[in-house]
């Protein structure tokens, strides 16, 4: 595909969307994809996140909207919460001078108040979470006999949790043989084209430019610290990098309100983000962070995954994640949108090892420094 592709092959209502959205350019992902889908192919794309694929997926399914009918058309699948409701915002972003109907269907909503708004109006553009759409489907309260494409966002993650990836598959045979489908995703899993075959026969590989990870503008550290340190080592690298944007990670999901509570009271400003929150709190920290008013977000993998947030410019690990995946989405939150950032783990001994195999899967340098007088420094 030539680099000379613009965003004119959309429609004009998408077009003028774009521009008032300040987007002239489009990424190396919409690049490629977009034309192809357009064209009615099925994709898996991978790209990283931070790189546009909401708009990659969006744009030439919006494009397939016919607006005179007012059946359900287009169906978007998003493994939480969060990223379902992040695309319901850039899909009405980018239709509020059309007429097209954006519906969200997500777990933990009530699902009865989404039934009665059914009643009143069906959508022409379906977002949602796979199990609540599928429950709404099989309550006849949605129907898919006029869905043109299908899009799976974060597939990767989807494939990774059992009910939801069923949940997908179950949507995906229902909506018929014409149907086109769009995957997207950090990384492609193994044997992805064949299970995905019985709904998708013949799904097209696409690829971004690049690395897994942002190496151009993302410095990798480490610093030795032994477990029992950890906490306090990140304080203080908190206050020596003066980190007004960042996300701390930690490994075990109890660990998450400890480590804010922690920080909190050495007088960082401070909140947790985890799947055991309720969406209310999870709503409330992510606020606070994307105002200013919360630097630091503590966080779980399985609550920071797939969330769009602006500027953040440090990662610190508190713990060095299980696998290189894993550093993949965590160091994706930050060098967004051609951006710099820094990605610190905190190693001890017995996590040693894992540097190497950092460094061999993504092919990344990390280099070490060292805390002393309030600074960061190299070794």
């Amino acid at each position: 595909m030539s680099e000379t592709f613009s965003f004119d092959q959309l429609p004009s209502f998408l077009v003028e969307a774009l521009k008032e959205q300040k987007i002239e350019q489009p990424t190396d992902i919409q690049i490629k994809m977009i034309p192809e889908a357009l064209a009615g192919q099925n994709l898996i794309a991978r790209s990283q996140t931070g790189t546009g694929k909401t708009l990659a997926y969006l744009l030439p399914a919006l494009a397939k909207v016919n607006k005179e009918n007012k059946n359900l058309q287009v169906v978007v699948l998003a493994p939480t919460q969060e990223l379902a409701m992040q695309v319901v915002d850039v899909a009405r972003s980018l239709t509020e001078k059309e007429s097209i109907v954006i519906g969200s269907y997500i777990g933990g909503a009530n699902i009865n108040r989404q039934i009665e708004k059914l009643k009143k109006q069906k959508p022409q553009l379906a977002i949602g979470t796979p199990g609540r759409l599928l429950e709404l489907l099989e309550q006849k309260k949605l129907k898919l006999h006029e869905v043109q494409v299908v899009a799976v966002d974060e597939a990767d993650r989807m494939m990774a949790e059992r009910p939801s990836w069923e949940a997908t598959m179950q949507i995906a045979k229902r909506a018929g043989r014409d149907t086109q489908f769009l995957f997207v995703s950090a990384t492609i899993p193994k044997d992805f084209s064949e299970q995905v075959a019985d709904a998708a026969p013949f799904v097209v590989q696409l690829e971004a430019e690049g690395s897994l990870v942002n190496t151009e503008k993302v410095e990798h550290l480490f610093i030795r610290a032994d477990e029992r340190d950890k906490i306090d080592v990140a304080r203080r690298l908190i206050h020596a990098e003066n980190i007004e944007k960042g996300i701390v990670f930690v490994n075990q999901l109890d660990k998450v309100s400890e480590t804010a509570e922690k920080f909190s009271y050495k007088g960082i400003k401070t909140l947790p983000l985890s799947s055991d929150q309720s969406k209310h709190e999870r709503e409330h920290a992510l606020r606070s962070f994307q105002k200013g008013e919360t630097h630091i977000l503590v966080a779980s993998d399985v609550a920071a995954r797939g969330l769009d947030l602006d500027d953040v410019t440090h990662i610190i690990q508190l713990d060095a994640p299980s696998n290189s995946d894993s550093y993949l989405h965590r160091a994706g939150r930050t060098g967004r949108m051609g951006k710099s950032g820094t990605v610190v783990t905190l190693i001890d001994r017995r996590s040693e090892y894992k540097l190497d195999k950092y460094r061999r899967d993504l092919k990344i340098e990390l280099a070490e420094r060292i805390l002393a007088r309030g600074k960061l420094l190299t070794k």
